[in-house]
């Protein structure tokens, strides 16, 4: 038996518009939409993996002690062949950048930028 990664689940404040965030900025496709019991689930394709979105529940809460106040998630990590170019764009769009690109050795290079309530994204390019 083997394990494969099938999705992640993220639970938004304003679900709509970290869906937005995320077709914007990271190429995105909308895969589809459930409505399970009044909530709806939006699923979207980035790069070859999924992604779900779904509202918070009124009993879930940020962690305030962290900052920025989070879930329980340390980031998310994606992966462009150009990395100067794409973080260009998003800082044209206002997005929020958190660490700037930085040369972590000769063959990787990194950023970081603030997405919907508050989830650090790592963007990253690797060299050959």
């Amino acid at each position: 038996m083997t394990w494969t990664q099938d999705h992640v689940h993220i639970r938004c404040s304003n679900y709509e518009a970290a869906v937005r965030f995320f077709v914007e900025n990271l190429d995105a496709k909308e895969e589809g939409r459930v409505n399970s019991g009044g909530r709806i689930t939006i699923t979207l394709r980035i790069g070859g993996s999924l992604y779900k979105f779904s509202p918070r529940k009124p009993s879930e809460t940020m962690d305030s002690s962290t900052e920025p106040p989070h879930h329980d998630l340390y980031h998310l990590g994606f992966k462009t062949d150009d990395l100067l170019a794409k973080l260009a764009e998003m800082k044209a769009r206002g997005v929020k950048v958190t660490q700037d690109l930085v040369q972590i050795n000769p063959r990787l290079q990194v950023a970081f930028i603030e997405g919907p309530d508050g989830i650090s994204i790592e963007l990253l390019q690797q060299g050959e």
